[in-house]
């Protein structure tokens, strides 16, 4: 068995022997066993540089590469066998040098020179008795790069110094194109980071400018108001210009939460709704701010045939919404936007493609940005340049929400002549034989609401205004009172249900789930509405699956809300 200074002592014969012939002005493939005679060399070191010879020669013969080089300074190339020239395409050591500078370093492929050596460093210092391994590319005499494998040590010969001897492996085609691919994505990976954070910290600058504005206008219209308290006029004014402001941040705050939501979002619940009926209600919604602009404001479902689908419907709302709002945003004053809706087949299964069209006669968007205008937290121009205010999040959650539906969206846009965005989706439909009636029933007004909210003035605000719209309020302050009054209820007691989320005692989830496992089956499926200040998307799922039939954000919208209840207690009239 050798000793452990066996390799040294074998490395530095080889060196020992290279150099020997060297010397004599020799190449190593014009030396032959009968060169080495004593009248040529010292007859002491004819042994040694006969096992020196074998030696070199047998790493001729295996099928890997073999290099010996000098570790410090230039990492100078003492010896590569014939397998290593192989695998660069060279037909001589002259060959081989020359194409690698003489060097280690010309070896390794420059783009993975310094992570190979800061690798074999590391492994060195931490186990100096075992082989170190790293992989790199090299590249070929023809210019083509390839995958090896690499397994050195690191020895410190008596007489020559600090040495590597390697093994070098070429990888197969298959595995060198993974590795081509895992280094692509990588390298896409981190570009993509970095253009994330360099857009983040754009953002930060617009969203603090974008949201001081408004707040510097509440505190501005309060002192005002403040001043003016003997111009009720004045005051009034003062006031709608403090609501316009916090509508304004309202807004900046509910789209950065849905973005950050929707990361987090397990998927669309599918619900039955009408398709039309959602493209009608954004534009309905629209119409005012197109028309204060004098903008033609055009909308086309005449093209769908099954209107009747699938889907969630608050993310298809608010998909239209936010395309077309950006229109008319962005269309100036005596333009056009159209929002058109057109199925273009249908599919085995029950299912149809749509294609939602919404086009408009605006500013356009640079052709530099249209390959970044969906990614977070993008912006082409601040509010300043482009006096629009927002923080450019609407393309986001759009793109956020056609990814989570398994669909398309496209734009093409030119400068000053306008844009045009593309949605394609596919939905399950509603076959035509038992299409819904469009007429919506509506039930008295007159219902009597079981009403949870701890905040006192907030239950003291909501139940006046039910009360003014002619509904009997029975108000309780937390869920469990809530739960009590519904088991202390007979049937007709109460025809539904207003709660908070988040409150003491008992919260509006746990009172749901509760109340929907009573034993009366008609107080146990009595309509609930949830209202919450938080819109993040897994308390809209948790509220659906503690029983809840509709979940509504606030600041309340009165006009929601009453359409909420007229659709929820409609079932009593049936």
């Amino acid at each position: 068995m050798r000793e452990k200074e066996d390799p040294g002592r074998v490395i530095e014969g080889i060196i020992h022997f290279l150099n020997m012939i060297e010397e004599k002005g020799m190449e190593l493939d014009h030396v032959t066993r009968e060169y080495l005679r004593e009248d040529k060399f010292p007859s002491e070191d004819i042994s040694e540089l006969r096992e020196s010879y074998d030696l070199l020669q047998f790493m001729d013969e295996i099928p890997g590469g073999f290099l010996i080089y000098y570790a410090g300074g230039d990492e100078k190339i003492i010896h590569a066998n014939k397998g290593l020239l192989r695998m660069f395409q060279c037909g001589t050591m002259k060959e081989f040098r020359e194409i690698t500078g003489n060097s280690f370093r010309g070896v390794v492929y420059p783009e993975d020179l310094d992570e190979v050596e800061e690798s074999i460093e590391r492994q060195i210092l931490r186990n100096q008795y075992k082989l170190d391994y790293v992989e790199y590319r090299i590249r070929r005499k023809d210019g083509t790069l390839r995958w090896v494998d690499d397994y050195g040590h690191f020895i410190h010969g008596k007489t020559a110094g600090d040495i590597f001897y390697v093994f070098i492996g070429e990888t197969t085609d298959e595995k060198n194109k993974q590795r081509m691919e895992q280094r692509k994505i990588l390298s896409e990976a981190l570009e993509k980071a970095n253009l994330a954070v360099r857009a983040k910290n754009t953002f930060l600058t617009n969203i603090s400018h974008d949201m001081r504005t408004p707040l510097n206008a509440v505190f501005g219209c309060a002192s005002l108001a403040r001043a003016s308290l003997g111009d009720p006029e004045a005051v009034g004014r003062y006031l709608e210009q403090i609501e316009a402001a916090g509508h304004q941040l309202l807004d900046m705050i509910s789209e950065v939460l849905y973005v950050s939501s929707l990361a987090d979002a397990s998927g669309p619940a599918e619900a039955e709704c009408d398709m039309c009926g959602i493209v009608k209600e954004v534009y309905e919604f629209l119409l005012p701010q197109a028309q204060e602009k004098s903008i033609e404001f055009v909308l086309d479902c005449s093209r769908v045939v099954h209107s009747s689908i699938y889907v969630d419907q608050d993310k298809l709302r608010q998909l239209i919404l936010n395309l077309a709002n950006n229109a008319v945003t962005y269309t100036p004053d005596g333009g056009r936007v159209s929002v058109t809706v057109a199925e273009e087949g249908e599919l085995p299964d029950s299912h149809a493609v749509y294609r939602l069209v919404v086009e408009d006669s605006g500013i356009g968007i640079g052709e530099e940005f249209l390959e970044k205008m969906f990614e977070p937290f993008s912006r082409e121009k601040s509010s300043t340049l482009s006096g629009v205010r927002g923080i450019g999040l609407g393309l986001t959650i759009a793109k956020s929400i056609v990814d989570m539906m398994h669909g398309s969206i496209e734009a093409k846009s030119m400068v000053n002549k306008g844009t045009a965005f593309t949605v394609t989706l596919t939905f399950r439909v509603q076959p035509l034989a038992v299409e819904m009636n469009e007429d919506s029933v509506i039930p008295s007004p007159s219902l009597r609401i079981l009403l949870a909210e701890d905040n006192e003035i907030n239950l003291e605000i909501e139940t006046e205004l039910l009360e003014r719209m002619g509904f009997a309020v029975v108000p309780v302050q937390n869920g469990k009172l809530a739960l009590d009054k519904m088991k202390q209820a007979s049937c007709g007691d109460y025809d539904l249900i207003i709660t908070d989320l988040q409150m003491p005692v008992m919260d509006g989830w746990e009172a749901a789930a509760a109340i929907r496992k009573l034993e009366d089956p008609v107080l146990a499926r009595i309509p609930i509405i949830a209202l919450s200040a938080n819109i993040l998307i897994d308390d809209q799922q948790k509220a659906l699956e503690s029983g809840i039939d509709v979940y509504l954000s606030k600041p309340i919208n009165f006009t929601e809300l009453l359409n909420a209840i007229e659709k929820k207690t409609s079932w009593r009239n049936n």
